[in-house]
């Protein structure tokens, strides 16, 4: 069963790239593209991602995104609950060369990507404490705000595929590297912390380098010169 799911998976990929490349040479490369990211609104750490796409040779193209969202439009109920007050921000740039020289089809690609997540929450403070006990005086309640900061580069592998009616489906994946840094505005991230399992954490501290996987869909719109029309001698 699993082999038979694979091969109608190679046929589907196979009919697509054929039906991609056949409506590519057909047309001229897209001066343009408009795309929106669905998988970002599933995320954990949700945000309404947009992007545009503009090629700048028959191989080459750059395509710049930026996303938002707030914690009370997270499609999961428990994410509100815990995070009532928390913003997602994320911003990615990313170079293509396409393999064809109608910047459609499959592509190579290096991206540096940001993400900040910033939580607003209310904390005791221990206020005249001994530092030798870690005894204090007295608790204060405080406003926090929490950021956590992700930057990243990847090596991309992708493909576009695109329709007759110029709605164009983007796949991609790859890795590369990323450091994480979480800062409040009581502490710093001056603490390194080496815990490689922890995957959204709070406290702030300097977590280091390690691998990225990144990988998604984006769906968008191809906006693609006119033909000038042609004209008929009398």
């Amino acid at each position: 069963m699993n082999r038979l799911c694979r091969r109608l998976q190679l046929i589907l990929v196979g009919w697509m790239l054929w039906t991609n490349n056949i409506i590519a040479q057909e047309q001229a490369s897209p001066s343009l593209l408009l795309k929106t990211i669905p998988s970002t609104l599933f995320d954990v750490e949700n945000s309404l991602t947009l992007a545009v796409e503009v090629p700048f040779s028959k191989h080459w193209s750059v395509q710049q995104e930026l996303g938002w969202g707030d914690n009370a439009f997270n499609i999961y109920s428990r994410q509100r609950e815990l995070y009532p007050n928390r913003e997602t921000w994320r911003f990615r740039t990313q170079i293509r060369y396409y393999l064809t020289d109608k910047n459609t089809g499959a592509y190579l690609a290096m991206e540096y990507y940001h993400k900040n997540v910033v939580t607003h929450s209310l904390m005791g403070i221990g206020q005249g404490c001994n530092p030798a006990t870690g005894a204090c005086a007295y608790f204060q309640e405080m406003p926090i705000r929490t950021n956590r900061k992700v930057s990243a580069a990847h090596l991309k592998w992708g493909c576009v595929l695109e329709t007759a009616q110029r709605v164009i489906i983007d796949v991609y994946m790859g890795m590369g590297i990323r450091g994480l840094v979480v800062t409040d505005n009581v502490g710093g991230a001056s603490t390194f912390r080496s815990e490689w399992f922890t995957f959204r954490p709070n406290r702030p501290g300097n977590y280091g380098t390690t691998l990225g996987i990144s990988a998604g869909i984006a769906l968008g719109y191809a906006f693609r010169p006119r033909k000038p029309k042609s004209l008929s001698l009398p």
